[in-house]
């Protein structure tokens, strides 16, 4: 049974950069766009972000940059950050974001896997990733260097990205083909494997703005307060295209931070925030005095991109305003972003991941293949519609286990769809249900009822080997806990009975408990639990890890 959308929509069908820049705006063109929450003087402008834009483009095309090729960003959130990424596909090229917290061969990994041939960087990184490029054959003079304080310091032997201003404007590539143009490169494992490039074209970008932001209007101007990574899937979309395109003004964070988090709520008076979970976590544990009333003047939270567990769901939502929506969003970054969510002002405590968005089917698939046609049963989830991806870059094998012919993607993800209220939630990730005496369990249901436990500030299940001696396949759960700092210790029996008291047998805690310093999570805030089963919980995954501690992602 395919799962139909609630409404279709006609989408643009130009490039990416005409759409954004080549109608006349109702807002003000020279009001501030991009602010820097650490120098609120720091500010740009649409008029200033189209001319830095058509510079940029000029300088680029001289330094040697040609249609296809890759370039990759280097880089914390940053106000220009998302001038570059504008700047490279106006050339004709290629966009990649990298994490900046890679170690040099991953960055290295990065750079080959994607085929990028010019980089910009901050000067912080200068070192790790002249080493990188040069194992990627990278010369360094294909390097620019950008400082976000706004100084003119930068190392020898690299250039500074200024070089890259010419005086002379040039005009974007306007390919005539959108649909097939690549744009960008993100980086997924996909339903397995290790991390590859995600094809995303012209058009994918313009429909996932489309189809998400201009689908369901808002009585108000949105304001976000931008943490989450500008180089993820899960965030790009709304921050280089949604700002210009449709005035929404970002306050840019350089990394999420408390408590700085709630006074720039305050300061600026933001009306959206898109989260993660553990930030939604450190949000609502959070003891600073400004806490309520920050989280009272928002107007809508989205949070995506890993499992919300329905009671830290209908706990968030008692901090906010009353009516205020806290909805879930699906997606994936093969599906360039959001592809199931709640349209404004709809609010949700059921856990579910909200509807299709406009334009996209879905359909579910049991364990033998077959389309499962009664509600409320799960399924892996297969999705269609103008936002998946055409591919993954240079990679034949991802592609065939991944896309069909027919443009299905398969997600990995096990669903169900209640036909009823036509909304979606997520089960778990299929590859990471545990099995337990014929049972699957899902590690997230576990961490749910852990989370609510005082003591417990981040938590990851995973199974581990039966220890039957046999190759049964055969799982126990187990608990890698990282304790709330000040709350004194708690043994692995507390929590072991705890969970004993809130879930079945099956799913208690028989492979046991672990305390570790951080739960290991990829950019976008997924667990990253391969990386916790060689001890400590902090190994580093070639997705690029973002070790959380304290209230830092």
């Amino acid at each position: 049974m395919i799962i139909e959308p609630d409404q279709r929509l006609p989408i643009s069908e130009r490039d990416l950069l005409s759409y954004i820049f080549d109608e006349a705006k109702t807002y003000d063109p020279n009001e501030p766009i991009y602010v820097d929450t650490k120098d609120p003087t720091r500010t740009v402008s649409f008029n200033q972000a189209r001319t830095i834009i058509r510079r940029l483009i000029t300088g680029l095309r001289a330094a040697g940059v040609q249609v296809k090729d890759c370039v990759a960003i280097h880089a914390f959130n940053n106000i220009h950050y998302s001038l570059f990424v504008l700047a490279i596909i106006g050339t004709g090229g290629v966009f990649t974001g990298t994490n900046p917290s890679y170690r040099p061969w991953e960055l290295e990994h990065h750079l080959k896997t994607s085929k990028a041939k010019f980089i910009i960087t901050e000067s912080a990184w200068s070192d790790s990733v002249m080493t990188s490029a040069q194992h990627a054959g990278i010369g360094h003079d294909h390097i620019w260097v950008y400082n976000p304080n706004g100084d003119d310091i930068f190392p020898t032997g690299l250039q500074s990205w200024t070089t890259l201003l010419d005086d002379v404007e040039s005009d974007w590539l306007r390919p005539i083909a959108p649909k097939k143009t690549t744009a960008a490169r993100f980086f997924s494992s996909g339903t397995t494997g290790l991390p590859k490039a995600v094809e995303i074209t012209h058009h994918n970008l313009l429909a996932q703005h489309c189809l998400v932001f201009e689908a369901h209007s808002r009585p108000y101007r949105m304001t976000f307060l931008i943490a989450l990574p500008t180089f993820h899937a899960a965030i790009a979309p709304l921050v280089h295209i949604g700002a210009l395109r449709s005035g929404y003004i970002m306050y840019i964070m350089r990394r999420f931070e408390l408590p700085r988090y709630f006074d720039l709520i305050n300061q600026y008076n933001i009306t959206d925030l898109i989260v993660v979970p553990p930030m939604l976590h450190a949000l609502i544990t959070s003891t600073h005095p400004s806490r309520e009333t920050a989280l009272r003047k928002l107007k809508n939270v989205v949070c995506g991109a890993a499992p919300l567990s329905r009671g830290i769901q209908v706990k968030a939502t008692r901090h906010l305003a009353p009516g205020v929506p806290l909805t879930q969003g699906w997606g994936m970054t093969e599906s360039c972003c959001a592809s199931m969510m709640f349209p404004y002002p709809e609010c949700d405590e059921t856990g579910s991941v909200g509807r299709l968005v406009p334009n996209m089917e879905a359909k579910l698939l049991d364990e033998n293949g077959r389309q499962v046609s009664t509600s409320n049963t799960p399924g892996e989830l297969y999705i269609r519609g103008p936002t998946i991806t055409p591919g993954y870059f240079d990679n034949h094998v991802a592609n065939n286990l991944t896309l069909d012919a027919d443009g299905w993607l398969r997600t990995g993800d096990v669903a169900m769809y209640d036909a009823n209220t036509r909304k979606w939630y997520i089960v778990d990730r299929k590859k990471d249900l545990i099995k337990v005496r014929g049972f699957q369990v899902s590690p997230s249901e576990i961490e749910a009822v852990l989370l609510t436990h005082p003591q417990v500030g981040d938590v990851a299940v995973v199974g581990v080997d039966s220890g039957n001696g046999d190759d049964d396949g055969l799982e126990k759960p187990r608990a890698y806990v990282v304790l709330t700092p000040g709350t004194g210790g708690v043994s692995d029996m507390i929590l072991e009975q705890y969970v004993a008291e809130n879930l079945a047998r099956y799913k208690q805690l028989t492979g046991g408990v672990r305390f570790v310093k951080a739960i290991p999570r990829n950019a976008s805030g997924k667990i990253l639990r391969r990386g916790l089963l060689d001890g400590d919980g902090i190994e580093r995954d070639e997705e690029g890890i973002i070790v959380r501690t304290g209230a830092k992602l």
